[in-house]
């Protein structure tokens, strides 16, 4: 991209997005700055991303101050160098050429270097734009815009834990998620309002539990687990705790999962905070939807069946634990409630097109774990009493008396 440029390998900062969309506007700045204002230059590129931005959003951008504008720092370098230039400056889209083909062999050579490029992205005061124009502005707009100027409070709980959840979705999915994809990650449509709502408190560390205690008066009594004497933290109560609850929980859900799958990722605090990030191959190793879906359902409802069972048991029962039989049946039900949801959510004329989902989605994702599912019909969303394939745990007790016609006992 560009000709004095192509002869760069850069590999861009990670204070910067890492996407193609930046890496062609860093490349751009780079071949304008390099080459002298007065002399021509043709940018070349195999994406009209960056044609567009240039010369059709460019003036909304700008308009709006820049608010929520992706790679908005680079862009407005840019733009600045841009217009600093006198000759003819044009940008191609091209579908093939000996140029391209070595800039991107390049680009590869300079993303495989291990110290990250610095890129200077400061713009001459009398090139620099201030605000945005009155007319365009909302107030939504405008909360937006001064919320992004606010300095960022880093709160070192909050960074252990992303840092914990990026570390475990790489050890356990061979990836490694941005803060931003983690954070976005916990709005997944899967995933209930409630069960969001926990997952965020759980990432800021932000939930009544162990330290939170010490210095409340009165209360240093809830700073240890009851029951294992150590310190209480969300990672001891959802994956540590020897209490009746989450041992249980946690085999149950490997249970129904290995139904259908042969095995099952270990079970780690910032893999459940991150389930929603797990990836899984099916048939010829393509992506399978379906066991992604079922995952993220089991590992967040199952954690905050955990956390309910246990404020149920230190707040209102005084750390009398659970029966191992209430702890199953209520897993159980739980996972048949879900299943139920999803078979209702396919009926398009009750949810209508944008709500509804689709029916293929449901079988994927359940596909394998249900009871008795060979003796199913194929399409077995409307038939009743289509359950999970554990079982709950019977109470032991002798048959009822036999009744008769008129409800008598005979």
């Amino acid at each position: 991209m560009g000709t004095p440029a192509q002869e760069l390998g850069i590999r861009v900062p990670e204070s910067l997005a890492q996407n193609t969309q930046s890496a062609e506007i860093i490349a751009a700045l780079l071949s304008v700055r390099s080459t002298p204002p007065d002399v021509a230059l043709r940018i070349e590129s195999k994406k009209d991303s960056l044609l567009r931005a240039l010369s059709t959003k460019l003036p909304a951008w700008e308009d709006r101050g820049w608010i929520e504008t992706p790679n908005a720092g680079s862009l407005q370098a840019l733009v600045a160098a841009l217009r600093t230039r006198t000759a003819e400056t044009r940008i191609a889209v091209v579908t093939a050429s000996v140029e391209v083909e070595e800039a991107h062999s390049i680009a590869r050579t300079g993303a495989a270097k291990q110290n990250t490029d610095h890129i200077n992205l400061q713009i001459p005061e009398h090139l620099q734009l201030r605000g945005a124009k009155l007319s365009t502005l909302t107030q939504a707009l405008a909360y937006r815009g001064i919320k992004a100027l606010k300095e960022k409070v880093n709160r070192k709980t909050t960074d252990e834990n992303v840092l914990s959840t990026q570390q475990a979705v790489k050890t356990l999915f061979k990836k490694t998620p941005t803060e931003k994809l983690i954070w976005k990650s916990i709005r997944n449509k899967d995933i209930s309002r409630q069960v969001r709502n926990f997952m965020w408190k759980t990432l800021h560390g932000a939930h009544r539990v162990g330290k939170f205690w010490t210095h409340i008066p009165d209360m240093g009594d809830r700073v240890n687990c009851q029951h294992c004497g150590v310190v209480e933290t969300m990672e001891h109560i959802l994956i540590e705790c020897s209490r009746p609850g989450q041992k249980e929980i946690w085999a149950l859900a490997e249970s129904l999962w290995r139904r259908s799958h042969t095995t099952w990722p270990t079970v780690l605090f910032g893999g459940i905070m991150g389930a929603a990030l797990a990836t899984f191959s099916g048939e010829n190793n393509k992506e399978s939807k379906g066991s992604a879906r079922l995952y993220r359902i089991l590992m967040t409802d199952s954690m905050y069946l955990i956390w309910k069972i246990r404020c149920e048991v230190v707040i209102r029962d005084n750390g009398v634990a659970k029966s191992v039989t209430e702890i199953h049946n209520r897993w159980v039900a739980l996972m048949n409630e879900r299943l139920e949801i999803d078979r209702s959510l396919t009926n398009r004329v009750r949810f209508g097109k944008q709500h509804a989902i689709p029916a293929s989605v449901v079988f994927d994702t359940w596909k394998g774990s249900l009871l008795n599912e060979n003796e199913l019909p194929p399409h077995w969303l409307r038939e009743p009493e289509v359950l999970v394939g554990i079982l709950p745990i019977r109470s032991r007790r002798s048959p009822s008396p036999p009744v008769g016609r008129r409800g008598r006992n005979r």
